[in-house]
């Protein structure tokens, strides 16, 4: 690919990275950048003043409790230890970005725990940027999309492409927990579980992760938009909402109501705000159009295709005047990949992993899953799982989604390198009985524990599971290669 095969101007909130020269770029040390519309990018500096590159997207400093709108400046030096000073700039930050780190001597993207500011790669090229479509005109993608493995895992419903994969030949993805090396274009892990601090006791744990989800949310209170916490039926959503208590009249949640999963949600949902007395919108859940949909999916280089790719209209009505605040991440700290067999000792394999995506086994898939299963340190069969689940779902399947939707700002507070290291360290019994989210709130909002998580009763939510089978039989499919993936 040259640079000629790039599309003309990059879209909102998508960007692009080359060592050759950009015509609407910005210089960035021996490389240019360009950003679409209405993506933040700011200048940072160590705590020298230093020039240390550029930082991309919705940021939040924790310590000082601010979304950024200027440069910004890191609490320590670079000095001699660029992988120290690396985790500090890391852990010191919420929201979601993307660092480009380059100096004289380095050239590197990190990504945040998620990589919710995605990056892909053309090493052949030397281009990176946030998708296939930043990168290549409609030729190129069009040539370079793999069918095939599109089809064979599933992308346009409720699969996605897992590891270093995406869609299109020749471009790969930086994973959470990596940074691309801009000078050889190779992708180098920088952080595991086995470099996790020593684990806090349960209860401070979660006194601290409530101290950084709270100065997210204050730092957002702060902005001219409105704090909008997505309420659903689920733990992690009641738990934000438990750690808003003290400034809950800042604030207004909004449920998408509807049939389905959304009825559960919405029900609950209106009772929780009925009961305490808090604002609560219910945004009726809208069906994009054929073209909006394929919008929507060419944003994230067809990556990603399930429901939110049909529904994401919905959240169009607060698009300007809300920022939404999501649970998503809370699975880290409740072993989402195990089942009631596995204990330290059980062997992952590529087949196991995939089967626990639900995906099939399709062959080059089996062949990443084995390389990154390589790449890790020592880890007991619980870490890989829970690494696996923050870099090949989190990253893969919910990072992706950033430049689908360029209207909506969300963001996951949970998702952060400070809160992600504690919830990757918290007890297997308390992660095995989701006991972090409970305590939360029984400690900030007890009486929000008085209604039931997840459910109408069991005559109604059987109604429903069985009405979302019948309309989307792939939901079967993919249940049964996951208990087949259990053993």
């Amino acid at each position: 690919m040259s640079e000629q095969m790039g599309p003309k101007t990059v879209d909102k909130w998508q960007y692009r990275i080359s060592k050759s020269r950009l015509e609407n770029g910005i210089p960035l040390g021996r490389f240019w950048l360009e950003t679409g519309p209405d993506l933040p990018h700011f200048p940072v500096q160590d705590s020298t003043g230093k020039p240390v590159g550029m930082i991309l997207g919705q940021v939040i400093d924790l310590k000082n409790k601010v979304v950024l709108e200027s440069a910004w400046q890191a609490p320590v030096a670079l000095g001699d230890d660029v992988d120290a000073f690396a985790k500090q700039v890391l852990w010191s930050l919420g929201g979601n970005f993307l660092w480009i780190f380059i100096n004289d001597e380095f050239a590197r993207i990190y990504p945040d725990c998620s990589a919710q500011v995605p990056c892909v790669w053309d090493a052949s090229a030397g281009m990176a940027g946030s998708t296939a479509h930043a990168l290549l005109d409609d030729a190129a993608y069009a040539e370079r999309l793999d069918v095939k493995l599109h089809a064979a895992l599933g992308v346009d419903g409720e699969g996605w492409f897992p590891v270093d994969q995406t869609a299109h030949i020749g471009l790969k993805r930086l994973l959470p927990c990596h940074y691309l090396n801009l000078k050889d274009w190779c992708a180098y892990r920088f952080w595991s579980i086995a470099q996790a601090e020593e684990p806090l006791e349960p209860q401070e744990a979660t006194r601290r992760i409530v101290e950084v989800v709270r100065a997210q949310l204050e730092a957002i209170i702060a902005t001219r938009k409105c704090l909008g916490l997505g309420l659903t039926a689920g733990r992690e959503t009641r738990m934000l909402l438990a750690c808003a208590c003290s400034f809950i009249d800042k604030i207004e949640a909004f449920t998408v109501v509807g049939t389905d999963r959304h009825m559960i949600d919405s029900v609950v949902a209106r009772r929780i705000a009925r009961e305490f007395k808090f604002r609560h919108r219910e945004l009726p859940r809208t069906t994009a159009t054929t073209e909006q949909r394929d919008r929507f999916v060419r944003r994230g280089g067809h990556c990603y295709g399930d429901s939110n790719s049909w529904f994401h209209p919905s959240g169009w009505p607060i698009a300007d005047s809300h920022v939404m605040v999501a649970g998503t991440g809370g699975e880290v700290g409740r072993g989402f990949f195990w089942r009631a067999s596995d204990h330290k000792d059980t062997r992952i394999t590529p087949q196991l992993l995939i089967g626990r995506f639900g995906l099939r086994q399709e062959p080059s898939l089996v062949e990443s899953v084995d390389k990154w299963l390589k790449g890790l340190p020592p880890l007991n069969g619980f870490q890989i799982l829970d690494q696996a689940y923050l870099e090949l779902r989190m990253g893969t399947w919910h990072g992706v989604q950033f430049c689908c939707n360029p209207t909506v700002t969300r963001i996951s507070p949970l998702l952060t390198f400070a809160c992600v290291e504690i919830l990757l360290v918290l007890p297997d019994e308390w992660k095995r009985e989701s006991r972090f989210v409970d305590e939360v709130i029984r400690a900030n909002w007890p009486e929000l524990m008085q209604v039931p998580f997840n459910s109408l009763g069991w005559l109604r939510d059987s109604l429903i599971t069985a009405h979302k089978v019948a309309t989307n039989p792939a939901v079967i499919w993919k249940r049964l290669r996951k208990m087949r993936g259990a053993a």
